[in-house]
């Protein structure tokens, strides 16, 4: 069959890879528009249009494919549309175009979180698994008939960035499997569980702010997640990429070590958290241990980041 493909990022250049890899006929690709780069004020290709053009894909960039994409995709007479993260929501006049409908791969097991963010909720929420769905897309958001999912475990020392590659490797598997047996599984999709879904926002910046008044665990979760938390100390940003929980207390904030031996280790409402990997403000993301040499932080100072 003939396939539009829509997608945005690197987890839907991995989807669209594994369509050509599977040998399905992909005819065209929708995108995002390219966005501006706010240090340099330069054009940036997302990954999708970079694979594109070098793979001689036709691609086409609607500001908003609703309202402006209607006409050229009928033009190229597809049988099904297929997304993964584009993030723009389709209304009806894109879903009636193709005669075989619109199927999403969606990166959580539906009907739990729904929305454009499910990975890294999933971690912040402590979940220990998730997964791939394939579903049919209608005017909701996420609230479409399933055809399946499969799982995968998500372990302590994942992050967002680790699970997001499990989850494209099991993607790509799932879409080969509903082609493989399309026969089998066009007339076996099932209504969601309204009962028990769940939908979680856009990730904001402020969400990237550490509160020290939250328990360790639950710091910990939000690190692994969105992997360039930061804290504010003495006027200057730190951002976190990774750290452990500790069994040691302290007030709220309060930087418990702070050598090359211990590396750093910050109190929570509960427990504290040993930082592994630490980007001071202007400088590149190192091993906490070896930035303790440079007697930037005080035992005992209070880190008020709430």
């Amino acid at each position: 069959m003939n396939i539009v493909f829509f997608g945005t990022g690197e987890f839907s250049t991995k989807i669209l890879k594994g369509l050509i890899d599977d040998n399905q006929n992909v005819v065209a690709v929708v995108s995002q528009p390219d966005k501006v780069n706010g240090r340099n004020n330069k054009i940036k290709f997302s990954k999708i249009k970079e694979f594109c053009l070098s793979n001689n894909i036709p691609l086409f960039q609607f500001e908003k494919v609703s309202r402006d994409g209607e006409d050229e995709l009928k033009k190229l007479n597809a049988d099904m549309f297929v997304t993964a993260s584009f993030g723009q929501i389709l209304k009806q006049n894109i879903l009636d175009i193709p005669p075989l409908g619109v199927i999403n791969v969606h990166a959580s097991l539906l009907p739990k979180y729904r929305g454009s963010s499910p990975i890294q909720w999933a971690i912040m929420n402590g979940e220990k698994y998730t997964g791939i769905t394939i579903m049919r897309t209608d005017i909701g958001l996420d609230t479409g008939d399933i055809y399946f999912s499969k799982k995968i475990d998500i372990d302590d020392n994942d992050t967002s960035s680790s699970v997001f590659n499990k989850l494209a490797i099991l993607g790509v598997e799932c879409l080969h499997e509903f082609f493989e047996n399309y026969d089998y599984y066009k007339d076996k999709h099932f209504p969601q569980d309204e009962k028990n879904s769940s939908y979680y926002p856009m990730i904001k910046k402020e969400d990237f702010k550490l509160d020290f008044n939250l328990d360790a665990k639950t710091i910990f979760n939000k690190i692994r997640a969105l992997e360039k938390c930061y804290f504010i100390y003495n006027s200057i940003r730190y951002i976190v990429g990774f750290a452990n929980i500790v069994n040691m207390k302290g007030k709220v904030g309060e930087i418990l070590s702070c050598d090359s031996k211990n590396g750093l280790v910050i109190a929570c409402k509960e427990q504290a958290i040993k930082v592994k990997l630490l980007q001071p403000e202007g400088k590149q993301m190192m091993q906490a241990e070896s930035f303790m040499n440079s007697k930037k932080f005080v035992c005992g100072d209070i880190i008020e980041n709430s």
